[in-house]
């Protein structure tokens, strides 16, 4: 019988981090669905009030090594607060759009991410209010 072991992420770095409204979170998420040229409707990560999405590295050498050791680098995450609710509605190029959530809560990855969201304060209040305003 071979060992089994759990080595479970010791740090999570977050390289951008995007808040919005939730119309155009929602809208964001389906345009990025969009141009990587997938035809489904992607469903929302959701835990405790919060909507995210999560948009990850290429996973070159560098990215691969540091994940082995433990540390996890994110691109980007965007995120929302909003209660649950599925699925949550948008128009977007005049078609109406059902953009399904799901409670992501029993990924401890996710939950630590959106523990950090929860009192997330931009350095720069210029980035946010842009990103809130598109």
């Amino acid at each position: 019988m071979p060992k089994i072991s759990y080595e479970p992420t010791e740090e999570i770095v977050l390289h951008q981090v995007l808040e919005y409204d939730n119309k155009a979170f929602f809208e964001e998420v389906m345009r990025q669905n969009l141009a990587q040229q997938m035809s489904v409707i992607p469903t929302v990560n959701w835990i405790d009030g919060i909507a995210f999405s999560v948009w990850r590295f290429p996973e070159t050498d560098d990215v691969v090594r540091d994940a082995l050791d433990g540390k996890l680098h994110l691109f980007s995450v965007a995120f929302t607060r909003v209660g649950f609710q599925t699925p949550f509605p948008i128009n977007l190029a005049n078609q109406e759009i059902k953009v399904p959530l799901k409670n992501a809560s029993n990924n401890a990855n996710f939950v630590a991410i959106v523990a950090f969201l929860k009192n997330f304060k931009p350095e720069n209040s210029d980035v946010a209010v842009s990103a809130v305003q598109e």
